[in-house]
């Protein structure tokens, strides 16, 4: 098959998902939507990618989701939460989170390659205990976490860190940014530390205790 017959082939695909997809085409203001022939990198700050095209090459990161609707691309996206494919021929590299969770993959096109890769030498060490608590010790990481109903504690300093789904996010570190969505409250222990918060699904708000000195906290509704 030629490519502007592939080309053809992957923007087919992508208008039948537009049109016969069940899922909402509504996206959030995080969410990311990549067309055809592309050569770059994309930061979902905890937000959903989806490919509709064909013929990428891309580096993503700090993404909850990867869609692929289209054919022939090549990517890798990092940690991610879920892969959903239903384009053809695509290659995606995932990379292993340092709490040993996988990715949720759905595949349902054809000639896909779905492989994952170890976790940079440097990822943020986080530790999960009994009740599933992710810890980070480290200082100067970026990453997106979801603590899944547990907890988190942040005592590195200079991180760039978001959390989703939180009883509690603890930030005892310094000169940390945090963004904090569904999460029922946090606490701030250290000191020059920047928090953002976004309200739950049910619109409630977190409840935010600040111990520290420098602090600054701002709300997205």
């Amino acid at each position: 098959m030629t490519r502007s017959a592939r080309v053809a082939a992957a923007v087919i695909v992508a208008a039948t998902w537009y049109l016969t997809a069940e899922r909402s085409v509504l996206l959030a203001a995080s969410d990311i939507v990549v067309g055809s022939d592309q050569r770059r990198t994309y930061d979902c700050s905890g937000g959903s990618a989806t490919v509709r095209g064909g013929f990428n090459v891309l580096t993503l990161r700090n993404c909850t989701k990867l869609i692929v609707d289209g054919g022939d691309n090549t990517i890798d996206a990092g940690v991610v939460d879920a892969i959903e494919v239903a384009g053809a021929d695509n290659k995606i590299t995932w990379t292993e989170s340092a709490d040993g969770r996988r990715p949720r993959i759905v595949n349902e096109g054809e000639g896909n390659v779905i492989v994952s890769k170890p976790a940079a030498a440097g990822a943020a060490t986080i530790k999960e205990g009994s009740a599933g608590k992710i810890r980070i010790d480290q200082d100067r990481q970026r990453g997106s976490h979801d603590c899944r109903g547990a907890s988190a504690v942040v005592n590195g300093d200079a991180n760039d860190l978001s959390f989703r789904n939180c009883d509690q996010v603890a930030v005892n570190g310094d000169a940390n940014a945090v963004a904090v969505r569904g999460v029922q409250s946090v606490l701030v222990n250290g000191n020059d530390n920047k928090l953002t918060w976004e309200l739950a699904e049910d619109g409630s708000r977190p409840r935010i205790t600040d111990n520290g000195r420098g602090n600054t906290v701002s709300g997205k509704r």
